[in-house]
């Protein structure tokens, strides 16, 4: 089970926790599989995050990214604090919230690079298409 921001949700994964709304309904029951048009949905709702069955989300960063940058930092932050379970507890959570903010980022990112490559594939195709049609 991995909590994963809705960016990074693709078709066919299972929800391993029912998605609910603030007051406690709940909008996607446990089990339901993802598709496209439920992703939109989640995003349109504005709801963040999602629990899904098994880790099919690499949370590991590659180290380059601000969020990444924080998660390593938290040992020089917290080295006092080894031996204190509350503080450990603490520790985890930000070390969660960062790689969860990381991994967000970099799927941002890498849809980002995915629409440009798109829309330059699109914009050389009607280049193409006008170049043929005046040459008939």
């Amino acid at each position: 089970m991995q909590k994963i921001p809705v960016k990074l949700a693709a078709p066919g994964m299972k929800l391993a926790k029912p998605v609910t709304r603030e007051n406690g309904m709940v909008v996607i029951a446990e089990g339901a599989e993802l598709s496209e048009s439920l992703i939109a949905r989640l995003e349109q709702m504005n709801i963040e995050r999602i629990t899904v069955k098994g880790n099919p989300v690499d949370m590991n960063g590659d180290g380059s990214s601000s969020w990444d940058k924080r998660a390593e930092r938290l040992d020089h932050l917290f080295r006092r604090y080894r031996k204190d379970k509350w503080m450990s507890r603490v520790k985890g959570f930000f070390k969660g919230y960062f790689e969860l903010k990381a991994a967000e980022q970099k799927a941002a990112e890498e849809a980002d690079k995915r629409a440009e490559e798109q829309a330059k594939a699109e914009a050389e195709a009607g280049e193409e298409t006008e170049n043929g049609n005046g040459e008939q």
